[in-house]
């Protein structure tokens, strides 16, 4: 009888590195293509333990966004702006000695008539002991999945969106009060937003601050992005202003009001 248990270290190009898992660098890539192009790319991953060995297994999937800002990880195809049905990889699974590092060599074919816009997939590593340790009879395998985000921008890309309303999270565990704002990205490619939340109370002071740092935004998706206020701000109703930037010239303003239980 086999246990297994899995733990995931990724979202949307952010990857971490457990003492039982492998690394990968760089987390993330974005390639520009026009339809019809093969582009070559590669990921490094590697092995940053003392002790054993480890098996490492490459696999592709899709990602979307739920609208709370939480991902989903579907099958290759899942959605209409997958890339996975256009990368091969190599190795598909190796062993890396401890300090260890490979490379893993992709190739990305985008198909002919592939319309404008941002596409992605994402190049999973499933990690774990060579040999698998027996705990009371039963085999127990831990496997760490980490991943590397493919992004294929095809053609003219256009960017653009709006914020369609905010909440207030309060403080839960390790995490302090937030603001999270809905963002619908109305444009055909990855927007990577940053920006400021202000909360002022009925005299216009402001009571609590929040930033957005480097948060990716699909195109065609809306769901919620998540500012960590640098305070708890007392209950009451308060005006939220947003500011948010995206590499550009313009910005994107809104503004709303948010109870504070």
């Amino acid at each position: 009888m086999r246990a297994w248990g899995v733990v995931l270290l990724f979202w949307l190009g952010v990857s971490a590195v457990a003492q039982t898992g492998v690394g990968v660098s760089p987390p993330r890539a974005a390639y520009k293509a026009h339809a019809g192009q093969t582009i070559e790319g590669s990921v490094a991953v590697d092995h940053p333990g003392r002790s054993r060995p480890m098996r490492v297994e490459a696999t592709l999937h899709d990602v979307l966004v739920r609208p709370d800002g939480e991902p989903v990880y579907l099958e290759p195809g899942s959605h209409p702006r997958s890339a996975a049905g256009w990368i091969t990889y190599a190795p598909l699974e190796f062993v890396l000695e401890p300090k260890q590092a490979r490379t893993v060599h992709y190739s990305i074919q985008v198909p002919e008539g592939t319309p404008d816009g941002t596409y992605w997939a994402v190049l999973f590593f499933d990690s774990g002991p060579l040999e698998e340790p027996q705990a009371q009879g039963v085999g127990v395998r831990m496997r760490v999945r980490v991943g590397h985000v493919i992004y294929v921008h095809v053609g003219e890309i256009t960017q653009g969106g709006r914020i369609e309303g905010m909440r207030y999270l309060p403080p839960e565990g390790k995490n302090p009060a937030r603001i999270a704002i809905r963002f619908r990205n109305t444009g055909n490619g990855l927007m990577r937003l940053s920006g400021r939340v202000e909360l002022r109370d009925e005299e216009g002071q402001v009571v609590a601050v929040g930033k957005v740092n480097n948060a990716a935004s699909l195109p065609g998706y809306a769901y919620e992005i998540a500012a960590t206020l640098d305070r708890t701000p007392p209950p009451g109703r308060y005006v939220a202003l947003v500011r948010l930037e995206y590499g550009t010239p313009e910005v994107i303003l809104g503004e709303g009001e948010v109870e504070v239980p």
